[in-house]
């Protein structure tokens, strides 16, 4: 298969990230009927807190997704930053990213990884069940969101 866009690791916050970032805080807020300023802090997404990957199309260079990590302990990081563009799902962006996260997350020495998803987000709680991750009991900030849905997948 010929693949039509490339990923790569993001070193600094470029305009392709940003993109990815309000557009992907942009739906949140459609999906659960709210708005506020974006609480997303680019630097917890670059080392050593963290890592930042971009999807962008090998002919045209524009962003098609993107999937980050930061450091929730010492064997554990949490998934954030999974956003495709609608016009780009179901073309496997959101699995290649998640393929790299992994890579990383497992040569970075982590054990598993932690996301937190919600009820107006069916299609994401869907990949990452099939991705492997299992529903687990909520965490952190999320235990008094009801609409918070928690997984955990072990890296190997």
């Amino acid at each position: 298969m010929n693949q039509i866009f490339k990923i790569r690791a993001v070193e600094f916050l470029d305009p392709s990230s940003q993109l990815c970032i309000d557009n992907l805080w942009e739906e949140i807020q459609n999906r659960y009927g709210f708005k506020a300023p974006n609480p997303m802090e680019f630097s917890d997404f670059l080392p050593p807190k963290g890592r930042f990957w971009i999807a962008e199309n090998t002919e045209t260079g524009a962003a098609m997704g993107s999937v980050a990590y930061s450091k929730l302990n010492d064997s554990q990081c949490e998934l954030d930053a999974v956003y495709v563009f609608p016009e780009f799902r179901k073309q496997n962006v959101a699995i290649s990213l998640l393929d790299e996260l992994s890579k990383q997350a497992n040569a970075d020495g982590y054990m598993s990884m932690v996301l937190r998803a919600g009820i107006p987000q069916p299609e994401a709680l869907s990949l990452y069940k099939k991705y492997g991750f299992k529903e687990i009991p909520k965490f952190g900030k999320w235990v008094s969101d009801p609409t918070a849905v928690c997984f955990e997948k072990n890296i190997d």
